[in-house]
């Protein structure tokens, strides 16, 4: 695929995410509680989380026909095909619930041609934070840009005057021990740190220079593919926790370049364990 088709097709994921988006918007105030399921504690899924994840199945696989699609609703183990669609319908769902603005719908494509039994390299990603009215976008070697604009990782300052964005193990509470070890000894090093409830969100704060770096416990490939490359395009480092790359366990590590290597010195010393590769 050329970067001439990379942009038309990045451009087509736009519009229909741009799409998806004013219907979850719109129907925030009428999402039952009925509607709602409990997948474990803090962790939602609404009639309105696999609606968009159909609406965004039936496009995106009618642009690159024969492509699959992996969804954290319906299809989260899909497998196999040359291109893969990897999708996050809504990401922060509990915000999109209680009303507050930073939820995400989260868009990759990914190719598998090289190693169809693997993740393979991301070619294009979308971001949208509908009611924000943002939409970050990037496709591999295209850089990345915010509502069109170009965007970059903030300077390579010290983190002392930086804000990192994090977020507590909520899907793993039996990791905040360790967590709490990281949270100890990075927060005396820089500015402050932020929770914002969306894994697609606080990538694209990072690729736009809002935030300095990021680190998180246990995502999946749906909370982090676009954003990887949205960050990439945008000059900065991302992997898992590890140094590999980030879909494969989701513990995720980013920022400029000197926030990435300071998290991550301050990571390696503690020697956590990699987790088994679940998705691929």
């Amino acid at each position: 695929m050329t970067a001439n088709d990379l942009q038309t097709l990045t451009a087509r994921v736009i519009e229909l995410v741009r799409e998806v988006g004013e219907y979850v918007r719109g129907e925030r105030e009428r999402v039952q509680a009925s509607e709602i399921e409990i997948k474990g504690q803090g962790d939602y899924v609404s009639r309105v989380d696999r609606e968009s994840e159909d609406r965004l199945r039936t496009g995106l696989t009618a642009m690159l026909p024969g492509s699959t699609f992996m969804g954290e609703e319906d299809s989260p183990d899909a497998r196999g095909g040359d291109w893969r669609w990897i999708v996050d319908p809504i990401d922060g769902t509990a915000n999109y619930l209680a009303g507050l603005p930073t939820w995400s719908i989260s868009v990759a494509l990914e190719d598998r041609r090289e190693n169809p039994d693997f993740f393979g390299p991301l070619t294009l990603g979308v971001v949208a934070e509908p009611a924000l009215n943002v939409i970050y976008d990037a496709w591999r070697g295209g850089g990345a840009r915010k509502n069109g604009d170009p965007i970059h990782v903030s300077a390579d300052r010290p983190l002392e005057h930086g804000i990192v964005a994090t977020a507590f193990p909520f899907r793993r509470r039996q990791k905040l021990e360790d967590y709490l070890k990281l949270f100890t000894e990075i927060y005396p090093l820089v500015s402050d740190f932020r929770r914002i409830g969306s894994a697609a969100a606080d990538l694209c704060w990072v690729a736009d220079g809002t935030f300095d770096g990021y680190f998180e416990m246990g995502l999946k490939p749906w909370d982090v593919a676009a954003g990887a490359l949205i960050i990439e395009e945008a000059g900065g480092k991302i992997s898992d926790w590890w140094g590999k790359p980030v879909c494969e366990t989701g513990w995720t590590v980013t920022g400029n370049a000197h926030a990435y290597d300071t998290l991550r010195a301050i990571i390696d010393k503690h020697n956590f364990t990699r987790p088994e590769i679940l998705f691929h």
